[in-house]
């Protein structure tokens, strides 16, 4: 395969994955979709120079492979990394904005109290927000304390957390 014909082939895809990155507000900032397709191409040509026909892969499925990981190399030092601070909960600290996501109260409640927020779950789920938000456990805490793990726990909180936002 040419590289013209290479170029050609794959212009849909560079502006599929180019086109994905668009998303976030820094790589907007710094680049317009021509530049990060342009860095696409650049993956193809590459693609063309170090394609091994032996490896067990065809042509089109590396050239897509290398697409997706120039952009994704090319472009990852410019996404901010997240600063993520400790944060605790209490009652006392319960109706406060903490601009974080596991906080559980925001500016749109007006709830006089966290019972009266967890009201409506079932026991079980108000017995593991009352061991996170009361009690200050930890996930692994939380996890050992009901007999699942951290993970599980987190991702329950963060269900539950979504549906009370919505």
């Amino acid at each position: 395969m040419t590289q013209t014909d290479a170029l050609a082939q794959f212009d849909k895809a560079v502006y599929k994955y180019a086109h994905q990155w668009m998303r976030y507000p820094s790589i907007r900032q710094d680049f317009d979709l021509e530049d990060l397709a342009q860095i696409g191409r650049i993956y193809i040509l590459k693609a063309l120079e170090e394609y091994d026909p032996e490896a067990g892969m065809t042509l089109s499925t590396y050239i897509i492979q290398r697409i997706r990981w120039g952009l994704n190399t090319s472009l990852r030092s410019h996404m901010p990394r997240a600063k993520r601070e400790v944060v605790h909960f209490s009652i006392d600290n319960l109706n406060e904005d903490m601009g974080d996501r596991w906080h559980p109260a925001t500016e749109d409640n007006d709830l006089d109290s966290f019972s009266d927020m967890i009201e409506d779950l079932s026991p079980a789920m108000q017995h593991i927000f009352r061991l996170r938000f009361e009690e200050d456990m930890t996930l692994e805490e939380i996890g050992k304390n009901i007999g699942r793990s951290n993970e599980w726990v987190r991702q329950l909180i963060n269900k539950q957390l979504a549906t009370m936002e919505a």
